[in-house]
């Protein structure tokens, strides 16, 4: 099964998306923030990452920006989460290969794995 990377500082929010991956057959990978992140991909290889944007220390989109400059990372889908919807910062996402937005307050279960799985079953060789 593919394994998703759940970077959130919430740590509420990174326990219950990480139990209800792994109930949907996921093998996941938690990190606090960028930097927990960016350590954690030199040994794991997700094929799907779930991005908070507002985190201490990095943030989503300097995460982001760390991915896109490395090759290795580049086609690793991102999927935002986010507690606000402001245009500038779903822009740069977008410009930096995020493939999808969750409004935290908004999006269902049901959408998230919904966004995962069509995002996990991309990775899969043909």
């Amino acid at each position: 099964m593919a394994t998703v990377m759940v970077v959130e500082d919430g740590d509420l929010v990174r326990e219950t998306l990480t139990r209800l991956l792994r109930r949907e057959g996921f093998d996941t990978v938690g990190a606090h923030d960028g930097r927990e992140a960016l350590e954690a991909l030199e040994h794991a290889h997700p094929d799907v990452i779930l991005l908070d944007v507002n985190m201490p220390d990095m943030d989503g989109i300097e995460l982001l920006e760390a991915l896109h400059s490395r090759p290795d990372w580049q086609g690793v889908p991102v999927v935002m989460l986010t507690a606000r919807s402001d245009t500038h910062t779903i822009r740069r996402a977008m410009q930096l290969g995020a493939k999808a937005f969750l409004i935290k307050a908004t999006f269902s279960v049901a959408e998230m794995l919904e966004s995962v799985k069509k995002y996990a079953a991309m990775q899969k060789p043909a």
